[in-house]
């Protein structure tokens, strides 16, 4: 007999891209993806799969039939940031987009840019916007370099039941992030600018009494 999952719950962002790429394939007709999306779910061998009598096969894809409808997930009923668990570690979600800091933004619009790779990059935009808890309770500030670690743990320990609605809700704020974070680009910018004036008025100062 298969193991299968039962819901969303059980499907990680790594096992979700695979299925992505299953489905996405055009090599396969329907009934070789049937086969390709059992093994994955089953972690049993292709031969195994091809096996089992037609009619089992077709029942065990009716138990798995959760995967044709995302919107089962949960959605966010809320702006605030978002706590979760995994594998005993703790993170928050920053939803806010003006809590995002200057490198964030910058890292989150790299793996947005290309819209026909947003599935393949979920892990990397959630590792963006969300920061570990430490002991569980103090927020962490975002460190670029800690980006490959998060994301790699996320591709293989976050749950989609998890993941999708938080990346939704995300999404939908996506033009006003755009705004804020121009916004604080600008002010940034104007900051730094200034200080670079007053730089050289003190050493022209200087140059002058010299």
């Amino acid at each position: 007999m298969l193991t299968l999952p039962t819901s969303w719950k059980e499907i990680s962002l790594k096992t979700y891209c695979e299925l992505n790429r299953i489905i996405k394939d055009n090599d396969l007709n329907t009934n070789d993806k049937d086969i390709e999306i059992l093994s994955l779910l089953s972690s049993k061998p292709r031969n195994e799969i091809l096996a089992l009598p037609f009619n089992i096969r077709h029942e065990f894809m009716r138990k798995i039939g959760f995967l044709n409808n995302l919107d089962s997930i949960e959605p966010l009923q809320s702006a605030k940031n978002f706590r979760f668990f995994i594998k005993g570690k703790r993170f928050e979600i920053k939803l806010n987009a003006t809590e995002l800091t200057g490198g964030q933004y910058i890292d989150l619009m790299t793996f947005l840019k290309d819209t026909e790779a947003t599935n393949q990059n979920i892990h990397n935009i959630l590792a963006v916007i969300a920061s570990p808890l430490k002991f569980g309770f103090f927020k962490t500030r975002y460190h670029g370099k800690d980006h490959l670690t998060r994301a790699a743990f996320f591709y293989e320990n976050m749950p989609l039941s998890i993941a999708y609605p938080i990346l939704v809700f995300f999404c939908n704020l996506s033009e006003h992030l755009t705004i804020a974070m121009q916004t604080y680009l600008k002010t940034e910018t104007t900051q730094k600018m200034e200080l670079i004036r007053h730089g050289m008025k003190d050493i022209m100062s200087a140059t002058a009494g010299s």
